[in-house]
């Protein structure tokens, strides 16, 4: 009996078989005919692609397991041989095998990793295509400087969040949940990081040059807001200038000393909850441009602002219940309205999902000539690209219809699939609100009409 159940497990084929039958099966695929089922199959081809690099993760590690139970023995063996770590090896096998360099290879190591050991929710996400390898790195990369609890706490908090999140707004929320728990850690970080601020540039062909700086993300968003401002009061005075040759122009000004000697003073916008800015909450503040920051930072820009930039800070008004940002101060000049600002301060970026790009354009959600209202819950922030392919035939977008739930839009293609667009949530502390802090925010929303 045994002989042949050993015949019959020599006649199963290798691992590496199964794999090379697989590959063999999906070049097979015929294309469908029907643009709906075409897309339904890139969508299903995408999340294979994702259920494959969750089983390279799981094999990276089992050899990574195997290869450091061999370094051990080696060393029990001969305790006076010199001790390597077993990573740079691994490390450069698994980029071979991947096609890529080994830096690459070790990158995809410590991945498998956090993900076998520390993520399992995010591991879960990428099994099912939820996300894909790249966001799941994002995920391991931001949390990899806490503790393995601290590390699990964030995993199982963003879980609900994952489907339909870029990038960008993904770095956020982890940076955002990280924040909340580490937030000596992040200082500390912050401060080693400071002193590795500098500029530099370098001569790229054709008589031009790239300049690059690296410097705190604050300073970063004021410096990009002031000159976004210059740009845009250009354009509406008539300059014919397209918008990034009015930055590069209004940088060479102010730096190299051509034009105004003072930057213009700029508003900096920064979101928080009142809980936060009186030290009750660790709830990290969020500020447009620069992304979360510490709660202790944020009550700082809060409070005193940013005086020494000649800078005013500007207040937003948030349901405590759902996050939904329902009013704002006014007391800048410096952006054509509130409504605007209010919607670039909600959404930060494009929100057709998956888009990364910064807001061009402020939408109305359901077009005036379909009846749709210039207001809060009727707006989005797209980008130029996103805004045109909107009017196509046969896109719809259909917003939430409550104007104190967080902004929710669905989005319908040509070919009948909806995607939803949701806004980013809010630093707000999660508490569930009182009947009386719902009334307010509902006589606070009149005001501001």
């Amino acid at each position: 009996m045994f002989d042949r159940l050993e015949t019959d497990l020599m006649e199963l084929p290798a691992p590496a078989e199964l794999v090379r039958a697989l590959r063999a099966t999906v070049l097979d695929i015929s294309p469908a005919r029907d643009p709906r089922e075409g897309i339904d199959q890139i969508d299903e081809l995408e999340r294979l692609k994702s259920a494959i690099c969750a089983a390279q993760a799981r094999i990276a590690r089992e050899i990574d397991q195997h290869r450091q139970a061999q370094d051990q023995a080696r060393r029990a063996l001969e305790p006076r041989r010199r001790r390597t770590s077993p990573d740079a090896g691994i490390g450069m096998e698994l980029g071979l095998a991947r096609r890529e360099s080994p830096h690459e290879g070790r990158r995809k190591l410590r991945l498998a990793r956090a993900l076998l050991h520390d993520l399992p929710q995010t591991m879960a996400a990428l099994e099912r295509g939820d996300l894909n390898e790249r966001r799941a790195e994002i995920i391991a990369t931001e949390t990899a400087d806490l503790t393995a609890a601290q590390r699990q706490a964030v995993d199982a908090a963003i879980r609900p969040d994952l489907p339909g999140m870029g990038d960008a707004d993904l770095r956020d929320l982890v940076r955002r949940e990280v924040l909340s728990r580490d937030e000596e850690g992040w200082l500390a970080r912050h401060a080693r990081a400071r002193t590795k601020r500098r500029v530099s540039g370098r001569i790229i062909g054709d008589g031009m040059g790239h300049l690059s700086a690296v410097l705190p993300a604050t300073d970063l968003s004021m410096i990009m807001t002031s000159l976004n401002d210059a740009a845009e009061a250009a354009r509406a005075g008539g300059d014919e200038r397209g918008r990034g040759h009015l930055l590069a122009d209004t940088l060479v000004e102010r730096l190299g000393g051509l034009g105004r000697t003072t930057p213009a003073p700029t508003a900096l916008k920064v979101v928080v909850s009142a809980e936060t800015l009186l030290g009750e909450s660790t709830e990290p503040g969020y500020v447009l441009g620069a992304g979360y920051v510490p709660a202790s930072v944020s009550r700082q820009l809060a409070v005193a602002g940013a005086q020494h930039l000649g800078s005013t800070v500007q207040r937003l008004f948030a349901m405590p219940r759902t996050g939904a940002l329902v009013a704002m101060e006014s007391a800048s000049s410096f952006f054509r309205g509130s409504l605007a600002e209010l919607v670039d301060l909600r959404d930060r970026r494009c929100r057709t999902p998956f888009c990364n790009a910064p807001i061009r354009h402020r939408d109305h959600v359901v077009s005036r000539e379909r009846g749709g209202a210039t207001s809060a819950d009727n707006a989005q922030g797209l980008c130029e690209g996103c805004n045109y392919a909107k009017e196509s035939p046969g896109w719809r977008h259909e917003p939430v219809a409550d104007p104190l739930a967080v902004t929710e839009v669905a989005l319908t293609t040509p070919t009948g699939h909806v995607h939803l667009s949701r806004a980013p949530a809010q630093p707000i502390d999660r508490d569930s609100a009182s009947p009386a802090e719902l009334l307010a925010a509902r006589m606070l929303l009149g005001r501001a009409a």
